[in-house]
Parts: C-alpha cells; sequence; structure tokens
C-alpha cells in the first residue's frame, strides 16, 4: 500500500463523493478545524496506484508529539473490503502520520491496533437517503411521526429560511450551548459553526419555525443535521 497526501480541493471531494462521504471527512470541515487551532491533512492509501481508501486526518500538538484523530475515516473506496486490505490501509496511513497518538473512528470496527491504542469504537449514526419521492419516505415513516408531520402540516406554522451569517447564528449557538450544558451531552462545540460558516457560508441552511430551529450543512452529496433547539411553544405545537 501507498499512502499519499491530497493538497486539492476538488480531487479530494471527488473522491469523497463516491463514498458520500459525512462531513467530518470533508475538505471544509479540514479547513474549519485549521479556524479553531488544528491541523487538516487528506490522504488517499492506493494499491498499485489504484486508489483504496481515503482519510481526513486531524492533528492537535500536546505535550511534544501530536494526536491524530480521522473522524469516521478510513473510508474504503470498496464498500466491503476483506481484513487483509483493512488491514494494509491502516498500516500505511499509521506510518505516514507524525508521532504521537493516533486515533481512528471508523463506520465499521476495523481489525488490529493503530500504534499502542485499539480503534475507537463506531460512531452511532442515522442516515436518511432523501432520494425517494416524498409519498415514498411518507410511507416509510414511523406512524406517530407521519402523525405529528400531518399536524404540522395542519397548522399556521410556517417555516423561515435565514441567512446564516455570524450576527445571526450566535444567538441560536448561544441556545445551544445552554442545551448541551443542560442536558448533559457532548457535541461539535457551537462555535464551530462560526467557522464553518467562515470557510463556507453557502454550505449552512438554517431554519426557523416560532421558537424552534435547525442548522444544517451541506457537503458534497449529502447534508448533516448540526444543531437544533425546540421551545416551549414548538414543543407544544409537536403533541
Amino acid at each position: 500500500m501507498d499512502t499519499r497526501e491530497i493538497t486539492d480541493e476538488i480531487h479530494w471531494e471527488e473522491l469523497a463523493d463516491t463514498v458520500d462521504a459525512p462531513l467530518s471527512q470533508r475538505w471544509l470541515y479540514g479547513e474549519a478545524a485549521k479556524r479553531i487551532g488544528r491541523d487538516a491533512r487528506r490522504f488517499v492509501i492506493s494499491d498499485a496506484r489504484r486508489p483504496v481508501a481515503l482519510a481526513q486526518v486531524l492533528h492537535r500538538p500536546i505535550l511534544g508529539a501530536k494526536i491524530s484523530v480521522a473522524l469516521r475515516g478510513p473510508l474504503f473506496l470498496n464498500a466491503a473490503p476483506d481484513k487483509a486490505t483493512e488491514q494494509a490501509v491502516v498500516q500505511s496511513l499509521r506510518a505516514a502520520l507524525p508521532f504521537g497518538l493516533k486515533l481512528m473512528s471508523p463506520d465499521s470496527r476495523l481489525p488490529g491496533t493503530l500504534g499502542r491504542l485499539g480503534l475507537t469504537p463506531a460512531p452511532e449514526v442515522v442516515e436518511l437517503d432523501l432520494r425517494p419521492p416524498l409519498s415514498d419516505m411518507r410511507l416509510g415513516l414511523n406512524g406517530k411521526w407521519r402523525n405529528a408531520l400531518k399536524k404540522a402540516e395542519k397548522s399556521d406554522l410556517h417555516v423561515t429560511r435565514l441567512a446564516p451569517s455570524p450576527s445571526v447564528l450566535r444567538p441560536y449557538l448561544l441556545l445551544e450551548k445552554h442545551q448541551q450544558a443542560q442536558r448533559h451531552y457532548r457535541g461539535l462545540p457551537p462555535e464551530f459553526a462560526l467557522a464553518l460558516q467562515d470557510v463556507a457560508p453557502k454550505s449552512l441552511r438554517l431554519f426557523e419555525v416560532d421558537d424552534a430551529f435547525m442548522l444544517f450543512i451541506l457537503h458534497g452529496t449529502s447534508a448533516t443535521y448540526q444543531i437544533g433547539h425546540t421551545g416551549p411553544r414548538g414543543r407544544a405545537a409537536a403533541r
């Protein structure tokens, strides 16, 4: 296996599109990470010049060494690589990374270890295919969700799309920070949305309904739900 770094955005995104890469493996994510003090490098791992996998790795210096993290990576261009290929890709990528801790959280658990640490468990992810007709998607909804959707459609609620400028985003990010502290969960720092806005403002989609909002990030062939909040009126409307 041969691992080389990719520094061209178009080339990286073309490869990322072939596997519907998640947000954490997209170019804009790495560029946003740089805005908050991380370094981002992108690698393609090839076998006889044939691309086999790709991985965007974030680096953070600590005590003279570096922590290298590939979130939801590496991504394999073949949906079902054999174990030998998986191991070879991990070993090749490990050799290309700087000295320090090396962590991965791939979508499927890979065999072996990366350095002295075992690979982190696969993250829990929900993905929704938006390509089918809306009528088919409605039929596939759980009955409870379908009834809630019908109720919302009959209400006087109106969805407003907002231009996600920094000044518009900040109040929503404060709500998210408060919600994380109140409900004791961790996600990307709300400030990361400001970094994404700085890097790729056209990728953000912000929607508001009464006292509720949702923020999505568009990246290549996909979109990721980033943060959201529902106030008392929104919760009452959903009952």
